[in-house]
């Protein structure tokens, strides 16, 4: 009501929690031998050419530690490579991961709760040592359509229906179809 000439409101946030979550799943990947269900064959490849690892070492142990450490930012192939890879992933952790029912990322969590639609999902957005530690340097924008926060607050809260643009849905279909968990 302060700004009668806006119909429409947007956040660029951070995704605090999607490496650390990234991190556990690889892990428990690997213990369960099941790390090739998280990216195509064809994925697995150019990561494992990228990455240029010591032969020998598991693909899903040197795609921990390059993300753990953020060494892949410095590199153009790697950075390429893990592009399609990070942005599904991310997806399905803002729009899939949940707990009792709501996001799983807090932010997210919030903004959905007052009625935001998941709006799109950001590469190199924050290349800063934190963006990179803590969400791969991805970002997310979430937009406030005024006329329909309320039908989206009430849809997430009672429903747990996530509003989503068709670019994160799309990377979310793409998860569903190249993941197997």
């Amino acid at each position: 009501s302060e700004f009668p000439h806006m119909a429409q409101f947007s956040s660029l946030s951070p995704i605090p929690g999607f490496s650390s979550w990234l991190q556990g799943l690889l892990s428990q990947h690997r213990k369960e031998g099941r790390g090739v269900d998280l990216l195509s064959e064809q994925e697995w490849r150019e990561v494992e050419q990228a990455i240029d690892s010591n032969p020998g070492t598991p693909a899903a142990d040197s795609l921990r530690k390059i993300i753990a450490t953020g060494e892949w930012t410095r590199s153009e192939k790697l950075c390429h490579a893990l592009e399609p890879v990070l942005m599904r992933l991310c997806a399905w952790y803002l729009y899939g991961e949940k707990r009792r029912g709501l996001a799983l990322n807090p932010v997210a969590n919030f903004h959905l709760q007052n009625g935001a639609t998941m709006w799109r999902i950001n590469w190199h957005a924050d290349t800063s040592p934190r963006g990179v530690a803590n969400s791969c340097g991805i970002m997310v924008n979430y937009r406030y359509f005024l006329n329909e926060t309320s039908t989206n607050r009430a849809l997430y809260l009672q429903n747990k229906v996530v509003a989503a643009s068709e670019q994160v849905l799309g990377l979310v279909s793409q998860f569903q179809k190249n993941s197997k968990l």
